[in-house]
């Protein structure tokens, strides 16, 4: 019988390792290792009903994923996420 590992979600709390040795800030712009990371996705194409074989489906939303990055700087002084708010 195979032991497959189950994938455990990640938390808030765990400490992510960023792969790129550095990133740019989306606050203050400056290049950073390390900080805060978000991923935020923006609606490409909105989803809609389509009439397939006499039946109603629905076509999901196409979505981009763009990631956000905050150094440690930006986050000791309480600035803010760039963007609008979802």
């Amino acid at each position: 019988m195979n032991n497959l590992a189950s994938h455990k979600p990640p938390k808030i709390s765990e400490i992510e390792e960023v792969v790129l040795p550095m990133v740019k800030c989306g606050v203050c712009g400056n290049m950073t290792t390390t900080g805060l990371h978000q991923i935020r996705l923006a609606i490409v194409k909105r989803g809609y009903p389509k009439k397939v074989n006499g039946k109603w489906v629905f076509v999901p939303a196409v979505a981009k994923q763009s990631d956000v990055y905050m150094c440690t700087r930006c986050v000791e002084k309480g600035r803010k996420w760039p963007g609008r708010r979802p």
